[in-house]
């Protein structure tokens, strides 16, 4: 690969938003170093036979993988780093009451620690490029709904440390932005039927009257978001807009329920939408 290219650093790169960033990007003139977590995904990537893309093994909970993948990119990338894209994360679809405290530290690790271990190690070569941080978010980061508590409890914490960079970094012109999604219909909502399966399997006998209906509202609400009319495809322009705009916006909204629940959290009182969300998921009394 050329280091007369501009280079990005994109995370999570096996499907979804990830892989569809990577190939936009790479497409678009930018040197693409893509995390992925097996060889396998690796040996796929490469089958792209996109000149400008290079996979490499990147466990973002993994200290000695985030120095060696860190190590690399300033050897190969004299000019610094243009872009990271925290995008690697995983979900928890499950009622916050029984979520193993063990799962959400995991989710937390991955979510939240993972993308700041990985600013934390690029921001040299952030700021000797002037670069940007990307970081994908979730309208779940705005608005907490029933059923993915913990999940939004990880991309509320990825929020606030963006808009606290945000402001910290500004001597340095790197800016921040966030990827606000709506539902995207990538493979995430397959594993979130196993999940929810398995999780509805182990309610307790005297929670049932409650939680059972819950479970079931959630998994059909999964169904409808695997086939989103957002696709990953669609996130992926946005976070080119993120990488070439020269004044990047501070937020990106994708697909069309991001826009509506970003208009419900203006103008809806709290009180309201806790009651709303309480009928559709089948706990109001």
């Amino acid at each position: 690969m050329s280091n007369s290219l501009r280079s990005v650093l994109i995370t999570g790169c096996s499907s979804g938003i990830g892989l569809a960033a990577a190939q936009l990007l790479a497409k678009s003139g930018y040197q693409v170093i893509s995390g992925v977590r097996c060889d396998e995904d690796v040996l796929q990537l490469r089958k792209l036979q996109l000149p400008n893309l290079q996979p490499v093994l990147l466990d973002v909970t993994s200290d000695e993988d985030v120095t060696r993948v860190i190590k690399s990119i300033a050897e190969t990338s004299p000019a610094g780093l243009h872009a990271l894209i925290n995008n690697a994360g995983r979900g928890l679809p499950a009622a916050v009451e029984l979520s193993s405290l063990d799962d959400v530290r995991s989710l937390l690790e991955v979510n939240t620690i993972a993308p700041l271990r990985l600013i934390q190690a690029c921001l040299p070569l952030l700021r000797q490029a002037k670069g940007r941080i990307i970081n994908v978010s979730s309208m779940n980061g705005t608005m907490a709904l029933p059923m993915v508590g913990a999940y939004s409890a990880s991309k509320f914490a990825l929020e606030a440390l963006s808009d606290t960079l945000r402001v910290g970094l500004r001597s340095w012109q790197v800016s921040v932005s966030i990827i606000r999604p709506g539902q995207v219909r990538p493979s995430i909502f397959h594993k979130a039927r196993e999940a929810l399966k398995h999780h509805r399997d182990q309610i307790p006998t005297e929670l049932k009257p409650g939680y059972d209906i819950m479970y079931s509202r959630a998994a059909e609400f999964n169904e409808r978001g695997a086939d989103s009319n957002t696709s990953p495809e669609k996130v992926a322009t946005a976070i080119l807009k993120a990488v070439t705009a020269k004044w990047p916006r501070t937020h990106y909204h994708v697909g069309l329920d991001a826009f509506g629940m970003r208009l419900m959290n203006a103008l809806v009182p709290q009180r309201l939408i806790d009651r709303i969300l309480a009928r559709v998921i089948g706990s109001l009394k």
